[in-house]
């Protein structure tokens, strides 16, 4: 009997511990014009993110996300226009809120963290 204390507080301590945010979660805005023409970039908490590109095809590119270590993700992302061609990006988030995206080892924008839900509850 005594051990079921314990055991309940480590398993709440777990639960409540894995509910922590990714860092790269959250509404990014661009700091400057890119080459790409993203303007903003959403990673929702349930592991998806979206951008427009508005200066090579003009598409929505949906991503699946995953985090590389605490501070880089990866997005695995497709266009709206090809949903058989497949792109990677990687997110580098540093500690003062900004974040760089790169595409084939190229830096693609850099974006400011804005204080927004990136998984609104319509």
């Amino acid at each position: 009997m005594k051990l079921i204390p314990p055991l309940l507080l480590l398993s709440v301590t777990m639960l409540l511990s894995a509910c922590t945010p990714h860092p790269a979660s959250g509404v990014w805005q661009t700091t400057e014009d890119n080459i790409y023409g993203i303007s903003r970039l959403v990673v929702g908490f349930e592991g998806r993110a979206n951008f427009v590109t508005t200066k090579l095809d003009n598409a929505t590119w949906h991503c699946f996300w995953s985090a590389t270590s605490k501070q880089e993700t990866e997005l695995n992302c497709k266009p709206s226009t090809d949903s058989e061609q497949e792109e990677t990006f990687i997110l580098t988030i540093n500690d003062k809120a900004m974040a760089e995206l790169r595409h084939d080892a190229k830096l693609v924008a850099i974006f400011a963290r804005q204080d927004e839900n990136p998984s609104p509850k319509d």
